[in-house]
């Protein structure tokens, strides 16, 4: 995806299960998903649409506009942490189809553990989870978040 810097960390990939899941439940989050073995990578948007934390709306990337071309196809309730994938006729991605089992699992087999399982590689896109801004400081790039965004998380 990026080239690593003089120091080996790759800007934008984050290896942190928790740090991770901070970032993806943010509110406005979007990022790839790697498959090492495959290298098979779908891009997501995870939004709060009312900016409560209570139900987070899960799209994938599925046009050239990697700002407008998503289609949703799941919701995250922070209650309780589940995922369930949208009605028939509001999901727009098929519950079967690759990108939403790999979402799937993800979400409840890799974010989780404890480590990140070396068969994945998480990106995200040098925007701020939060507030979409673009992210300029190392400390930021690294954890996703803008210095005032990490603040309010924290």
């Amino acid at each position: 995806m990026s080239s690593p810097s003089s120091n080996g960390h790759v800007p934008g990939r984050m290896t942190d299960p928790g740090a991770i899941r901070e970032f993806v439940l943010a509110g406005s989050a979007r990022f790839t998903i790697v498959s090492v073995k495959t290298g098979t990578r779908f891009t997501y948007r995870v939004r709060d649409p009312d900016g409560e934390g209570r139900v987070f709306f899960v799209s994938l990337l599925t046009g050239q506009d990697n700002e407008t071309n998503f289609s949703f196809f799941a919701t995250i309730f922070a209650d309780d942490g589940a995922l369930r994938h949208g009605r028939t006729g509001k999901a727009k991605v098929d519950y079967d189809a690759p990108s939403a089992r790999a979402f799937r699992w993800f979400y409840e087999v890799a974010l989780p553990k404890p480590e990140l399982p070396p068969e994945l590689e998480f990106y995200h896109d040098g925007h701020c989870a939060r507030c979409g801004r673009a992210l300029t400081v190392p400390e930021s790039v690294a954890r996703g978040l803008g210095p005032e965004c990490a603040k309010r998380a924290g």
